[in-house]
């Protein structure tokens, strides 16, 4: 009897427990709508700009490259908004070179035009009375830096092995002489200096007084036919081997702000010309970032 009596206690002991703990749980499941009520209500001032917690634990991405720059956060940030194709990769380096900025604004002069590679574009300016110490002619009488002319020999000469022809149509051009031909495309384009800003750079910005810079032709004998010459792909492919570099490429029109010119090559050294094609990489601001501007502590 007493055995039974117990049993019977037992029992009622669980159901006890059972209900406490039904109790319980229902009065925090009512708690935590009511808290879903309140917030869906509108949470106190205080919180209301408060920063999500999941915020702080999000990845900087442009940080994770070591050519990073962190006085620059806010502009990688502006130029993602603006363009929202790019990796964070591209953003970094465009930032970094400055191809955020407008053409032609924030200019600064090149300071020694002799190392190489030499970045000259549409915010890096030589000096009017800049004229490079080392020019000798072409074989068609134009002139260029004596390395440039060596490599362009080289270069020509395995180019007539192939049963080609190179010529050099433009080389070195002074800044006298390059404000002369700006000048008369924008009489000729009627004063549209943005359309002529397309193929025609402004006197201290052309690479051509550098004295780098090549326009070829080939079998047909004019610029604008080039790239439908045998001449125009072999030269697109085999430059690099000689230090030379398409310049302004077809897929780098919005970066360079130059139309598509096949036939405009630089030199950059052999050793520049062979990492950028190695690493698939066209733009010669980009190989300045992250190969000088800032060093890779590994091959990446």
């Amino acid at each position: 009897m007493q055995t039974v009596w117990l049993h019977s206690l037992s029992a009622v002991s669980r159901r006890g427990k059972l209900f406490l703990f039904a109790t319980v749980t229902t009065a925090v499941i009512a708690a935590t709508i009511a808290g879903v009520n309140l917030a869906s209500s509108g949470l106190p001032s205080p919180l209301d700009n408060a920063i999500p917690v999941i915020s702080l634990l999000d990845k900087n991405p442009y940080a994770e490259y070591y050519y990073y720059e962190a006085d620059k956060q806010e502009r990688y940030e502006a130029y993602q908004n603006a363009h929202a194709e790019l990796s964070a990769d591209e953003v970094v380096w465009q930032v970094n070179a400055g191809l955020d900025r407008e053409f032609y604004t924030e200019i600064m002069p090149v300071i020694d035009p002799s190392v190489l590679p030499v970045i000259v574009n549409k915010y890096h300016q030589l000096s009017a009375d800049y004229v490079p110490a080392d020019l000798v002619k072409l074989p068609s009488g134009k002139l260029a830096t004596r390395d440039t002319c060596q490599a362009y020999q080289q270069m020509a000469a395995d180019a007539r092995k192939a049963g080609l022809s190179l010529y050099a149509a433009s080389a070195y051009r002074s800044y006298d002489l390059q404000n002369r031909l700006y000048n008369g495309y924008v009489k000729q384009e009627h004063g549209d200096t943005a359309r002529v800003d397309t193929y025609s750079a402004r006197p201290g910005h052309s690479e051509h007084q550098t004295g780098r810079a090549i326009d070829l032709c080939g079998s047909y004998g004019s610029l604008n036919d080039f790239v439908n010459t045998p001449e125009g792909p072999w030269v697109k492919e085999n430059c690099y081997r000689y230090g030379f570099i398409v310049r302004y490429q077809e897929d780098i029109v919005p970066l360079t702000g130059y139309k598509y010119e096949p036939w405009h090559i630089t030199y950059v050294g052999k050793d520049v010309a062979q990492t950028m094609h190695e690493k698939n990489i066209n733009c010669l601001e980009e190989y300045v970032v992250k190969y000088i501007d800032h060093q890779p502590l590994a091959d990446v």
